[in-house]
């Protein structure tokens, strides 16, 4: 237990050299491709290593009691969590287990800054704090992580009362991307000038799509992951699926 908390032990900046940052979503689960998604993540790590692992939340089903056998198969990488609504009934036991004082907070990787929101409990005070915080920030790339998506083709659907708050805020501070998950598949959509991708696929049972928006350019049901590799110029985002195969890529910048 010692060993594992101490590489999930952070501070909330990396050096200007940690530019290649993983993401996975709705991935505590028992399901027969969450060790397989993980698996791929520990190849992707070997062949070309990765500086961190950002998630947009249900980190653990079915409740959010963590389950270290889930962290153990992944890459031995720091850990910046997004919390989601499976997350919500052990919220305090995964703050702690990160090692993370709210469940809303920012952090630098290289020429990027993300912004990790709780989507669970959007309120003026979060709302203010994003805000002061997506001014301040320097960064050539603004990404913002959370779990419900603002846009979906799934079951789901958008949460619209969080795109009411939230995209004046992106659309002002000229945010680049939008990281969600809460539908178990791959969409990504674009909306005002915003690439939205929603990456629920890491672990939990798979879901397809009821209507598809007009924003949405590439839906997916299949077992995936996120790779982010950043530059001042160029923020590239691929998606791979369980078997390490591209199924999207996207290219910000020059």
């Amino acid at each position: 237990m010692r060993k594992l908390l101490g590489w999930l032990v952070f501070g909330l900046c990396l050096s200007a050299a940690a530019q290649r940052v993983a993401v996975i979503g709705d991935w505590g689960a028992e399901s027969p491709h969450r060790p397989l998604v993980a698996a791929a993540l520990r190849e992707q790590h070997q062949q070309s290593a990765l500086d961190a692992l950002l998630t947009v939340g249900d980190n653990f089903y079915p409740r959010g009691e963590p389950i270290l056998k889930y962290l153990q198969d992944l890459p031995p990488v720091r850990i910046f969590p997004a919390f989601g609504n499976h997350d919500a009934p052990a919220l305090q036991k995964q703050l702690e287990l990160f090692k993370v004082k709210q469940p809303y907070y920012t952090v630098r990787l290289g020429s990027v800054e993300v912004f990790v929101l709780y989507s669970e409990d959007f309120g003026l005070a979060q709302r203010r704090w994003l805000e002061a915080a997506l001014k301040a920030s320097g960064a050539p790339w603004k990404i913002v992580a959370l779990h419900r998506p603002l846009y979906s083709s799934g079951p789901h659907g958008g949460a619209r009362s969080l795109r009411q708050a939230l995209e004046p805020l992106f659309t002002r501070y000229r945010v680049s991307l939008v990281l969600s998950g809460h539908e178990h598949s791959y969409e990504r959509l674009e909306a005002r000038g915003i690439v939205h991708i929603v990456t629920g696929g890491g672990g939990a049972w798979l879901r397809g799509f009821v209507s598809v928006r007009p924003e949405s350019k590439v839906r997916l049901k299949s077992p995936h992951f996120l790779i982010l590799e950043a530059s001042a110029e160029r923020l590239r985002v691929v998606a791979y699926n369980e078997k390490n195969t591209v199924i999207d890529q996207v290219q910000l910048g020059q």
